[in-house]
């Protein structure tokens, strides 16, 4: 049965009418929070999901349809994220014998106190240059390395280092992009600064 809501009507209004002006040089088709800062040049598909912890997204990144932005605060610059994507994913207590929020966090009014402190784990923080393959979860808490590649399907619960592939469940190290001295070459680049940017990637090295 078809039920109409009007706050998602105001939404999409928003999206269709004004993010083209807001936005200039952006492909935005999902709503963003008013929180978020965003840059310039970026493609977000349509139904995108951000939670208002999400506070910026850099140049040039890309994001695909239906992908989930939780517990994460910051999107670096020319980011490729796939279609069905989910970061930064709430974890629960596996200490407790019980998993349900309800048994742990006084909120819902049946434990008298918090078992579990969600809001003790950090949000994720993804850098610059960052691709993540489809159907990637990223569980709340890790960093992604610059450079790093995510392959499809995988879960993420610890940090990823910078140009490192990784991919599995759990991921692990596949293994590196380049060499170490190359590694801590690529590490000292200037984002903001386009043409560099651009020597970087048609060098031979």
């Amino acid at each position: 049965m078809f039920r109409f809501s009007f706050a998602k009507f105001i939404r999409k209004i928003q999206i269709i009418f004004f993010y083209p002006y807001k936005y200039k040089g952006s492909f935005i088709l999902s709503f963003l929070p008013k929180s978020i800062l965003i840059e310039k040049s970026l493609i977000i598909e349509e139904d995108v999901n951000f939670s208002n912890i999400i506070n910026f997204i850099g140049e040039g990144t890309f994001i695909g349809s239906r992908s989930v932005i939780g517990n994460c605060e910051k999107i670096g610059k020319f980011c490729s994220i796939s279609k069905d994507v989910k970061i930064g994913m709430v974890n629960h207590p596996l200490n407790l014998p019980f998993t349900s929020p309800r048994l742990y966090q006084k909120k819902y009014k049946i434990v008298k106190k918090n078992l579990y402190n969600h809001d003790a784990i950090k949000p994720v923080v993804i850098d610059n240059n960052v691709l993540i393959s489809s159907n990637v979860v990223i569980i709340e808490g890790v960093k992604i390395g610059e450079g790093s590649v995510i392959g499809a399907n995988s879960f993420v619960n610890s940090n990823v280092e910078p140009y490192s592939i990784v991919g599995g469940v759990p991921a692990r190290v596949i293994r590196y992009r380049f060499s170490n001295k190359r590694i801590k070459e690529l590490l000292k680049l200037d984002y903001n600064n386009i043409d560099n940017l651009l020597t970087t990637q048609n060098s031979d090295d």
